[in-house]
């Protein structure tokens, strides 16, 4: 078996057909249906049945198609974690986030990044919780970005910054209300909801009810934008995390309502990433800005991230400001 064998059968459940893998990896069928029979071979067993003009994976197959997509993937880690030690602060990194972060708390950070690392790029994939959580234990993505704390025996995760969440209203319909609400009044506003089964939804959902509140919800919608929308030409009211809204509150096309008896409520934006991920100049790359951008206590860090701070003095930009340093008279 051959890693050149293992690249061919992912390609061919990934294409769902012989003829269609042997088209994109630009050999004969035959050539393909002879590293298929040399896998069953070595692994003495079927790994593909076929149904017509259909494949099927046997659950030996299921197995060895979840192992090949990860030796594959270490494979490719491997090649950019030796080509960062030839062309030291170059490569790519691939980061998975929540669209929340994505959109809205993500950007600052990138920015800073890419000016103190020009030559590393950064793939990022959105996706849910979830979603994201997997990328990361499958290692598909180097470092999670989401929305709550998370515990899991393969994953470190780091508080990085607290989201206060916020009732806002249009400032038309602000100027009808008190400065404060109390419970019964909040209970008879109309709201502007995200759609279930959003955590954010729960999280909300499960609060106001500890409080004796039963939300009427007048629209549900799976966008940030369009919850802001609705709220702004007066149709309802909204909770909402304060990264989505902090732009839309400091030029006044929304405003914030307190209510009284309501404990402040706020989420935790956390970074996971493997327990023993790849040691590159990359990931500790985007470790220390994402760290030294949230100000995050170094008792939080990840404990093999202590072992390796030290690598932070080597790496381009680092270097580049001693010798900026050295240079001035």
């Amino acid at each position: 078996m051959i890693l050149s064998h293992l690249k061919t059968f992912v390609r061919i459940i990934d294409a769902g057909s012989l003829t269609r893998a042997a088209e994109q990896l630009s050999l004969t069928q035959p050539a393909v249906t002879k590293q298929l029979a040399a896998l069953e071979e070595s692994f003495q067993t079927r790994l593909v049945i076929r149904q017509g003009r259909r494949l099927r994976l046997t659950p030996s197959g299921e197995v060895l198609y979840h192992y090949a997509k990860r030796i594959l993937a270490l494979v490719d880690q491997t090649y950019e974690a030796i080509a960062e030690i030839e062309r030291p602060g170059q490569g790519e990194i691939d980061l998975g986030a929540v669209s929340t972060i994505a959109v809205f708390s993500l950007p600052k950070v990138l920015a800073i990044f890419t000016r103190n690392f020009p030559s590393l790029r950064v793939r990022v994939h959105i996706g849910e919780i979830q979603d994201t959580l997997d990328k990361v234990i499958r290692q598909d993505v180097a470092v999670g970005l989401v929305t709550v704390p998370i515990v899991h025996p393969q994953v470190d995760s780091v508080p990085l910054f607290q989201d206060p969440v916020r009732l806002v209203v249009s400032p038309e319909k602000a100027k009808k209300l008190p400065r404060e609400l109390d419970l019964e009044e909040l209970s008879h506003m109309e709201f502007i909801s995200y759609q279930t089964p959003s955590r954010f939804r729960a999280f909300m959902d499960g609060v106001l009810e500890q409080h004796g509140i039963i939300p009427h919800v007048l629209m549900e919608f799976n966008s940030h934008d369009l919850v802001k929308s609705m709220v702004k030409v007066g149709l309802g009211v909204a909770f909402v995390p304060e990264s989505v809204v902090a732009e839309d509150l400091a030029n006044g096309s929304l405003e914030t309502i307190a209510v009284k008896n309501l404990p402040p409520l706020a989420r935790t934006t956390s970074l996971i990433l493997a327990k023993d991920p790849p040691r590159s100049g990359g990931l500790m790359a985007l470790l220390t800005t994402f760290f030294d951008h949230y100000q995050v206590e170094p008792r939080l860090w990840p404990p093999w991230y202590w072992e390796t701070r030290a690598y932070e003095a080597a790496l381009p930009w680092k270097a580049h400001q001693k010798e900026s340093k050295e240079r001035k008279p």
